[in-house]
């Protein structure tokens, strides 16, 4: 399962991998970007870890959490094989993870709140892909780590025009402020089982956001989910979008301005 991506091309100490879940339908009213903060020196351990797990339950990676359902590939595991395979899934997680994160984007306050060319350009998942950057900053501010943190997703993301766009838009700000912010990379799950364990965190971190109840079969992914076991979830406020919102529109309006002036 081990890949030798682009990422591996940035020398940091600390990575963040992320997957998304949920969408911007109404039928699905918040949007996560959700991983694992983890040191690098953990990554290998964890890779070797992921695979063993899950040859030990004879899965086929990539796990994916939406390939449980009823026509899914992993169907046919009973409730019980799931509260297994979950338990040693969320006691990897929780062992070698720094933190784990989701940041959340309510879709109906970022249609209130969020300029049309902004939804337009960055979207939902751009917006959680910025709150992603605030939080991680301010985690690497309180462990007092200089380093910049490289984020890793999935290349099958769908979203990933509208993350780029945002991760270009946080660069720009990071000129003026630090925000321990290194590059943005896309790998393939299939390749990467902590992508993988992303995914889960994720899907987990949409259903406490939104007060769904976790099944039972898949109940232990609560415990990665935890505040004590170093879990942070934060949502967007409606101020805080209008704000960041306003601040990019008004560079975005500056730079409009400037290439129609060096256009005449």
């Amino acid at each position: 399962m081990h890949g030798s991506g682009s990422s591996f091309q940035e020398t940091a100490a600390v990575r963040l991998y992320l997957d998304d879940s949920g969408g911007d339908d109404p039928g699905t009213p918040d949007a996560v970007i959700g991983g694992m903060l983890i040191n690098y020196s953990e990554f290998h351990v964890f890779e070797d870890s992921w695979e063993a797990l899950l040859d030990r339950h004879c899965i086929i990676p990539p796990l994916h959490m939406r390939e449980f359902g009823k026509d899914g590939r992993f169907a046919h595991i009973t409730p019980a094989c799931r509260f297994e395979l979950f338990s040693e899934v969320s006691e990897l997680i929780n062992r070698h993870k720094i933190y784990s994160l989701a940041a959340i984007t309510n879709n109906p306050i970022h249609r209130e709140n969020v300029a049309p060319e902004m939804r337009e350009n960055f979207g939902v998942y751009g917006m959680c892909f910025l709150l992603m950057v605030a939080m991680s900053h301010k985690l690497a501010d309180m462990h007092r780590h200089n380093g910049k943190i490289p984020f890793i997703l999935d290349t099958g993301n769908p979203y990933k025009g509208r993350v780029a766009d945002a991760h270009a838009e946080a660069i720009r700000m990071q000129r003026e402020i630090p925000l321990h912010l290194g590059g943005l990379h896309f790998e393939d799950d299939r390749d990467f089982g902590i992508l993988q364990a992303a995914d889960v965190i994720a899907w987990g971190s949409r259903r406490k956001a939104t007060n769904i109840s976790i099944p039972k079969p898949f109940s232990p992914i609560q415990r990665i989910l935890e505040m004590e076991n170093g879990h942070v979830q934060k949502d967007w406020d409606g101020d805080w979008m209008k704000t960041i919102s306003g601040n990019v529109m008004k560079r975005y309006e500056q730079a409009k301005a400037e290439a129609n002036e060096k256009s005449h």
